[in-house]
């Protein structure tokens, strides 16, 4: 594609020649021939010192904020903002692949990925061709590949919806973080269906305040065109707001009375969960093996976007009452005679209430409950002692151990949760797997045994390295 058609619709400064481009890139390691390079800044670099590299490497044009080199022999393009230019010019690169999909964006602390799967499951069963963009990765119906991001950048965004269309996929399921919303990472999809979980403390390291934070998800909100529709829980006040403040379709959910999709009554068990819904004054039973009362509310959010998306009531029940398996989310392992084990990706103070007071009050009175779990390094300190606290209230015992330290020292991390605790019932072991088998090894027919933080990841982030690792692994290493 020509230099020039990329720029369709950006603002740049200067006369910049033309050019045949044949990739967009913002890695310097990865320039080939051909490609259109942008320099962006990173967490821990700046892409604007790699422009040389980039240049020797056969990058055809460069983007910059103007901050480059003198004289390159190649075209360099001005711009204030790169990543937002970045998301522009790969659209354009693309062909606007999100024109031609319907777009699903889910927004919110936690819930994002729970929900992005049961949506995945329910399209896909009821003959509505669906693809997901996630934590868990990028997947189809044809199989899945691990992103490392929750929302990759504009030009991966991009690609992958572009793979969705080619590949016949009519219905595209994103995770959109926080981090995607405040870096421009989303910026050029046209989203058709909005949906917002809830808000509780996370990634304040990266937005400084709650409000800050707020105003990141709400962009979703308020960028949408007045045809697409939000899907809101009005369970909480952050959900409240938004719903006051959108100008497009809207569907509130939540256990609230004058939710547009509420539920009426439920029934709930360590093993499943029964309950009955109201929706356009019509009452309607459902039956699932999710548990908790925080998946009822991950099921409303799922349940309210299949039927505005024209599934009949009567699939959407018969797909939710079918046996339902969100990978790394509240994912059961049964240990024999030692009770069972439960892993997921619970790494805020909020997962943690909603999953440990689940289990605290569903679990059978002998139960004894055993919790595994560690803070990622490099991340929001101060909630570290809070989720010992919530860990504290409703664990017979604990293990602190390491998940992703990063290029902070685990013992440090540890000491930072251990002052969140008041009684003696918790052990530190450094190695998440020497944590994980100490903690199965203590089990007994009576124990649940959580282990939490990393669900279904495959790695333990130390220092600048990914080391393969997995909780489930160890588990069925332990069966």
């Amino acid at each position: 594609m020509k230099l020039s058609e990329l720029l369709q619709g950006v603002e740049y400064y200067g006369d910049t020649e033309d050019c045949d481009v044949i990739s967009i890139i913002h890695d310097s390691r990865k320039v080939k021939q051909g490609s259109l390079f942008i320099a962006i800044k990173g967490f821990e670099s700046d892409g604007h010192d790699y422009i040389l590299d980039a240049v020797n490497k056969g990058a055809v044009a460069i983007m910059s904020n103007g901050r480059s080199l003198d004289n390159l022999p190649i075209p360099v393009v001005k711009v204030k903002n790169p990543r937002a230019c970045m998301s522009q010019v790969s659209a354009n690169f693309f062909n606007h692949p999100s024109k031609k999909l319907n777009i699903i964006g889910v927004t919110g602390t936690n819930g994002k990925t729970s929900i992005t799967q049961l949506l995945y499951l329910l399209f896909n069963a009821n003959g509505m061709s669906a693809g997901t963009l996630g934590t868990l990765g990028f997947s189809t119906p044809s199989g899945m590949l691990t992103t490392g991001f929750t929302t990759p950048e504009s030009v991966e965004v991009q690609q992958l919806l572009n793979i969705m269309d080619i590949g016949g996929v009519k219905n595209a399921i994103m995770e959109v973080s926080s981090h995607a919303l405040e870096l421009n990472r989303v910026d050029d999809v046209d989203v058709n269906i909005a949906i917002f979980t809830n808000l509780t403390q996370d990634h304040l390291d990266f937005h400084g305040s709650m409000e800050n934070y707020f105003q990141a998800k709400l962009k979703l909100f308020l960028n949408l065109n007045k045809s697409s529709t939000a899907i809101v829980n009005i369970d909480n006040d952050y959900g409240k707001r938004i719903a006051k403040e959108v100008q497009c379709n809207l569907v509130t959910y939540g256990f609230q009375d004058d939710a547009d999709l509420s539920i009426i009554k439920s029934n709930l068990s360590i093993e499943s969960s029964e309950f009955l819904i109201k929706w356009n004054n019509e009452e309607f039973i459902f039956n699932s093996n999710l548990i908790g009362y925080y998946n009822l509310e991950n099921l409303l959010a799922a349940i309210a976007t299949a039927l505005i998306s024209g599934i009949p009531i009567k699939d959407v029940q018969n797909s939710v009452n079918s046996e339902l398996i969100i990978p790394g989310r509240m994912e059961k392992f049964d240990l024999l005679e030692k009770g069972f084990a439960i892993v997921d990706y619970a790494h805020t103070p909020d997962a943690y209430e909603q999953i440990l007071s689940t289990i605290k009050y569903l679990a059978p009175k002998k139960s004894e409950i055993i919790t595994v779990f560690g803070c990622g390094g490099d991340r929001d300190i101060k909630k570290r002692p809070i989720m010992a606290k919530i860990a504290e209230k409703y664990s017979d015992k604990i293990i602190v151990t390491s998940d992703n330290p990063r290029n902070e020292k685990v013992e440090d991390i540890c000491e930072n949760i251990k002052s969140g605790f008041d009684r003696n019932n918790h052990k530190i072991i450094y190695n998440r797997k020497k944590a994980i088998d100490y903690a199965i090894e203590k089990m007994n027919k009576n124990s649940i045994l959580l282990i939490l933080g990393k669900g279904r990841n495959d790695y333990e982030h130390i220092g600048n390295e990914k080391y393969p690792h997995s909780d489930i692994g160890i588990i069925k290493s332990n069966i």
